[in-house]
């Protein structure tokens, strides 16, 4: 047990980043004094000079596209701080043994001592159900998504934490250079101060410091854990492939420009931290993809495979939004407008970034904000007979019946999509994550 308190104590003094975080405050006092070049170029030499070396031994993240063909769902389990009875976070349990079980698929739980019992219970009625569930030390994030990625070599790569401050600061510094000119200069103020009732910032990886659990829980085992040097949180990296079959990854651009302000580096020189990190050729292979009005990008944003992207389209919202300004003009409308013209506005900033890259862009109306519903946030699998399928949120059956039937009849990309309750669905994406945000997908790993 010693072992592990001291890997505790050196992963909470490393999240502080005390010598990067006295370094970005000597930078900013300095530019603030019109000091001379020389030592602003000095201090950012000493910022570069603190990004670790890698060591994920260049592997490939798992494919988030059917041809990643997942077999193994991973998922937290944690007792609800809203609801009493917990029904929404049973409920998810409930859905995903059902699936993993019908579908022959591995389930993995990661929890803490306090809920070992209420698992055991819930899971008592699935017979043949393959799972298996670990407990840490401390309850976990129930995003079990944006902590970790599944290499193709089996390990493990997590973020590094940070400092909280710092981080925040970078992101939005990325923000206000981008998204100026989509918004008036004063509602690009608000955007950035009260992110949580425009586009949240993606930062809640670090905040929430789940990847403590992972790596205790690794060190106990004796495995060997890597890291990614991106602040890229899983749902904000999207692997896949081209047309042609090439390995590629989309990652938002919050984490492209988060990292660059934090190491003073370029977009490309952060791409190539990404090719070194998962062992790819080109950065051409790294497409760096605007958040589509959306903290991540797979809350806006299908890669169905072979190079197509489905973005979602609010055009009929914007639309909406401004004639509803326009009839009954106050501040409410007026925001609410402006809000979905920037959501819109990045919409198409995803579109161009994809097609710049060679990705084929299909527009469809996928996720309502009024109906709460989602399609876009989900996990493709591989069943027991060989098949894909597609696991998402539930939403209003007439917008289930259209999105199914794009899946399996227009695109063929799976034999059926399955959906969870739409009311825990609903309560869930109201929480700012879905399905696809509580599990994490990995091919079938040995024994």
């Amino acid at each position: 047990m010693g072992s592990v308190d001291k890997l505790s104590d050196r992963n909470t003094e490393s999240s502080t980043e005390p010598l990067l975080v006295q370094l970005h405050t000597e930078l900013r006092s300095l530019k603030d004094s019109n000091a001379d070049r020389e030592q602003i170029e000095s201090i950012k030499k000493n910022i570069q000079d603190q990004l670790p070396a890698s060591d994920t031994a260049r592997s490939l993240p798992h494919q988030k596209t059917p041809s990643g063909r997942t077999k193994v769902l991973h998922m937290h389990y944690v007792r609800s701080q809203i609801e009493p009875s917990g029904k929404t976070e049973i409920e998810h349990l409930r859905f995903f043994a059902t699936t993993a079980k019908n579908l022959g698929l591995r389930l993995e739980i990661l929890t803490d001592e306090s809920c070992r019992e209420e698992i055991a219970q819930v899971l008592d009625v699935y017979k043949t159900l393959d799972y298996c569930v670990e407990v840490g030390q401390k309850p976990v994030s129930k995003w079990a998504e944006d902590s970790v990625e599944y290499l193709q070599n089996g390990q493990m790569a997590l973020l590094r934490l940070l400092d909280d401050d710092l981080l925040e600061w970078a992101m939005k510094a990325g923000r206000r250079k981008r998204w100026q000119g989509k918004v008036s200069p004063e509602d690009l103020e608000e955007v950035l101060q009260d992110d949580h009732l425009w586009i949240l910032l993606g930062t809640r990886v670090n905040a929430l410091k789940t990847v403590l659990e992972h790596e205790r829980l690794a060190q106990l085992k004796g495995q060997a854990v890597s890291h990614i040097r991106t602040y890229i949180e899983g749902g904000n990296m999207i692997a896949g492939e081209d047309a042609a079959g090439n390995s590629v990854i989309l990652i938002g651009k919050d984490a492209i420009a988060a990292t660059a302000h934090l190491y003073q580096l370029n977009d490309d020189d952060v791409r190539r931290l990404v090719c070194e990190d998962f062992g790819l050729d080109s950065i051409e292979q790294v497409i760096c993809v605007e958040q589509p009005g959306q903290f991540h990008l797979d809350m806006g944003m299908l890669f169905i495979g072979n190079g197509v992207v489905i973005v979602n389209d609010s055009s009929k919202a914007l639309k909406d939004a401004v004639e509803m300004a326009a009839m009954v003009p106050c501040l409410t409308t007026e925001k609410m407008a402006a809000k979905r013209q920037l959501q819109f506005s990045l919409e198409e900033e995803a579109v161009r970034d994809l097609e710049a890259a060679g990705i084929e862009v299909r527009r469809e109306k996928l996720a309502s904000e009024v109906l709460f519903y989602n399609f876009f946030n989900g996990e493709f699998v591989e069943g027991e007979d060989g098949c894909h399928y597609y696991i998402t949120n539930g939403g209003p059956k007439e917008e289930e019946t259209i999105f199914e039937t794009l899946m399996v009849e227009e695109w063929q990309v799976v034999k059926k999509v399955l959906f969870s309750p739409q009311d825990v669905a609903q309560k869930s994406l109201q929480e700012r994550g879905g399905v696809g945000c509580r599990i994490k997908g990995q091919k079938l790993k040995p024994r």
